[in-house]
């Protein structure tokens, strides 16, 4: 199965059965705390955690705190395949990932 890692806060969301773990972190694949530090927590992706990032956004850029938990990365086998940075508007995508998109 693929994971859903996100920087985000746990309100009592309905993907809380979906959750693999909880980890401080001070840098992921879009930001660096320096000696700060977040919670990191990490999703499985499979339906249910689909449809609530259907249902909470239309735009990766919509994922911003405090309505919407931020900086959301997608992963396949430990590799990250794309990771958005909300709040600056920039995101990542894997070379191969993005070579699939333009070849479909």
């Amino acid at each position: 199965m693929e994971l859903l890692p996100a920087a985000l806060f746990l309100w009592g969301i309905p993907i809380k059965s979906q959750l693999i773990e909880r980890k401080v972190q001070n840098e992921w694949e879009t930001t660096t705390l320096g000696e700060n530090t977040a919670f990191v927590y990490y999703f499985l992706l499979n339906g249910t955690t689909a449809q609530f990032l259907k249902e909470r956004s239309d735009s990766l850029f919509g994922w911003i705190t405090p309505e919407l938990p931020e900086d959301l990365m997608f992963y396949e086998d430990e590799q990250c395949l794309l990771a958005a940075c909300s709040h600056e508007g920039f995101f990542w995508v894997d070379e191969k990932v993005w070579d699939r998109f333009l070849l479909s």
